[in-house]
């Protein structure tokens, strides 16, 4: 009787352990397809090709909006302000100080100002300072 109890949960375990990766593939699949779209998204604005929209209800990102208004720019994204009042500012604590967004939004937008030349990153450490550019 133990060895079939002793069987019982060893099936168990590996069921739900194979639950779990399954979602977790899921997870990271969802995740690329995300990356890809965003990464055709940002090659279609740079080569001036209109994208199909699929979701109109998708707002566009903080870049670029803020890229058709530069006099506006720094007043309306935060880590362009944060920037400012705080040069050289650590990038890790950047995700702290703007708190309406998550660290991949920050990210993301980090990476879009670098890209764009606003704002330069000098490596501290495992992380970065940020200076305007």
């Amino acid at each position: 009787m133990f060895w079939f109890v002793l069987l019982l949960i060893l099936l168990g375990g590996g069921f739900y352990f194979y639950q779990r990766l399954v979602t977790l593939e899921r997870e990271i699949r969802a995740e690329q397809e995300r990356e890809k779209e965003l990464q055709a998204q940002q090659v279609n604005e740079e080569t001036g090709v209109a994208a199909p929209q699929e979701k109109a209800s998708a707002p566009p990102s903080p870049a670029a909006t803020a890229a058709e208004n530069p006099a506006t720019e720094v007043v309306e994204n935060p880590i362009l302000r944060l920037i400012c009042a705080q040069p050289g500012v650590v990038q890790s604590n950047v995700y702290a100080e703007v708190p309406q967004l998550n660290k991949k939004q920050t990210q993301q937008m980090i990476r879009e100002l670098v890209d764009a030349g606003k704002i330069r990153r000098e490596r501290l450490g495992s992380s970065f300072k940020l200076y305007l550019a």
